[in-house]
């Protein structure tokens, strides 16, 4: 019996085809952004017409790395992180990239095992916000595999990197001074367990600002947490147990907060009359809690769309200098302050 044998089609076909150069072709099957939409259009449409398929593993070979992109974080049952990751995706996948997410529920030894499977895999660059106690050479150590890295929410001691972030001290400060510019003295800080750069630079910030205004800082009403609902809950309760209560607090962030806003409602207080309450991530949850959480706006969308433009720059100039970006946090005053 005879078999007909389908050649495949290739790019010079297409380029043919569809009356444009072949290496238009390949701008447009690699999603640069060089070419203009309308000539986008009639190539992929030629394409498909074609029954052209992308052999994206000898894209692959050619080109020396992957069109995947690892976005490892620490926690993904906090909506902050979902809210990081879309806008990450936005800017990637308008470059013919994928996302490959991780999440290392803040476990040491998972993140190493995904990092090192991510190197396995090839990966084209990492985006990855690190687990707390990371060893501040995580990055020298990636940086030795070829593999472009950014880091982001959480910077390590040592700085030598690309990083997009907030800046949790003039956030927490900023925070703070509105309390006190309300007429709050006792106001308590619960934070995160545990020491790390973000931890410090939070904690330093509220110090600051007590301390700027003359006010004393009570140790008993600064406390530290699991970062979850139930570590808010936790802090409130201990506050609550005090003689001399504090009128107000800050929290590391708003799941910290809800937290506290749930065990307030438990017991019949309400946040905003019976003690003030701020947070800080500005989830899009803290706009729909009873009633809605005050708190700082870092926009995770946009730190997420930040720190995929720094990778693509990396990926264009491996050698060049480590980059920064800093968003301020803006106080967005809701009901709970």
């Amino acid at each position: 019996m005879n078999k007909t044998i389908q050649r495949s089609i290739t790019i010079r076909d297409i380029a043919q085809a569809a009356d444009v150069s072949k290496s238009t072709v390949s701008l447009v099957l690699k999603n640069s952004p060089l070419i203009k939409p309308a000539t986008a259009m009639k190539v992929w449409a030629t394409a498909r017409q074609l029954g052209y398929v992308y052999n994206r593993n000898a894209a692959n070979l050619r080109h020396g790395r992957s069109n995947i992109v690892g976005v490892v974080v620490n926690d993904l049952a906090n909506p902050f992180f979902v809210e990081l990751l879309i806008g990450v995706e936005r800017v990637l996948n308008e470059f013919g990239f994928v996302v490959l997410m991780a999440h290392t529920a803040e476990n040491l030894t998972v993140q190493n095992n995904v990092l090192v499977s991510m190197r396995e895999q090839n990966a084209a660059g990492i985006i990855l916000c690190p687990v707390y106690d990371s060893p501040d050479d995580l990055p020298a150590r990636i940086g030795q595999w070829d593999l472009p890295l950014v880091v982001v929410i959480r910077r390590l001691w040592d700085m030598n990197y690309d990083f997009v972030g907030s800046d949790n001290h003039a956030g927490i400060y900023r925070a703070a001074r509105y309390l006190i510019s309300k007429g709050h003295r006792k106001i308590a800080y619960i934070g995160r367990q545990g020491r790390s750069y973000i931890t410090e630079q939070r904690r330093s910030g509220f110090l600051k600002a007590m301390r700027e205004c003359g006010i004393d800082v009570d140790e008993k009403w600064v406390i530290d947490v699991p970062v979850s609902t139930d570590g808010g809950r936790q802090g409130l309760r201990t506050l609550l147990s005090l003689d001399d209560r504090p009128s107000a607090v800050l929290c590391y962030n708003d799941r910290v907060a809800i937290g506290v806003l749930n065990e307030l409602d438990r017991l019949g207080l309400r946040a905003g009359r019976d003690l003030s309450v701020i947070g800080f991530d500005d989830i899009a949850e803290a706009a729909h809690t009873n009633p809605p959480l005050t708190t700082l706006a870092v926009t995770p969308e946009l730190q997420g769309e930040l720190a995929g433009k720094m990778l693509l720059k990396r990926l264009d100039n491996p050698s060049g200098a480590p980059d920064t970006t800093i968003i301020d946090p803006v106080l967005v005053v809701r009901a709970t302050a």
